[in-house]
């Protein structure tokens, strides 16, 4: 990375920035031009010195170290809520949290089977372990949650709410 010292402070030049940022050259140049700086991309203003854009390493540390981190984050934001009345540690069916989830009988049993490698390492898989399992009646296997793990999970799950839902409707897409 090459550095220069300008202004008293040390600067980096666009590949610098994209090294230091872990950025391509193109985003740098994006996102601190005038009208991306305008809008407010947080990024620093380059100092052209001999046909070049120079950048202080300081504020890309911070770009680095704040801002970026915040918009993965935000990237993240939380789409599903649900809040599930009654004892949070009462045991739900299967088939009431697949209500919750408003999937199918068949999309439940695909995310059961994709589930259960984690679940045999103790693990949340496509589904959360189940807190209880027994031998059902005729064949296979009852699984249950309680109720405070469901909504916690349902609630910490990122995606996309499909159109016309808001985040905080309790039927929200999985």
């Amino acid at each position: 990375m090459e550095i220069r010292n300008i202004g008293g402070r040390p600067h980096t030049d666009i590949a610098g920035a994209a090294e230091l940022t872990g950025r391509s050259e193109q985003t740098v140049r994006l996102k601190t031009s005038p009208k991306q700086r305008a809008q407010g991309s947080g990024w620093p203003a380059p100092v052209k010195q001999d046909k070049k854009a120079w950048f202080p390493i300081d504020e890309l540390e911070r770009i680095r170290d704040v801002l970026l981190p915040q918009i993965v984050e935000t990237a993240r934001a939380r789409v599903h809520h649900v809040d599930l009345d009654g004892d949070p540690e009462e045991l739900i069916s299967a088939s009431e949290f697949r209500k919750i989830l408003t999937i199918t009988q068949g999309g439940w049993d695909k995310y059961v089977d994709l589930s259960k490698s984690a679940w045999g390492r103790g693990e949340d898989g496509y589904l959360p372990v189940p807190d209880c399992q027994e031998p059902a009646p005729v064949q296979g296997v009852t699984r249950y949650w309680k109720r405070r793990r469901v909504q916690e999970w349902i609630n910490a799950r990122t995606g996309k709410v499909h159109i016309g839902q808001q985040p905080d409707e309790p039927n929200a897409a999985p």
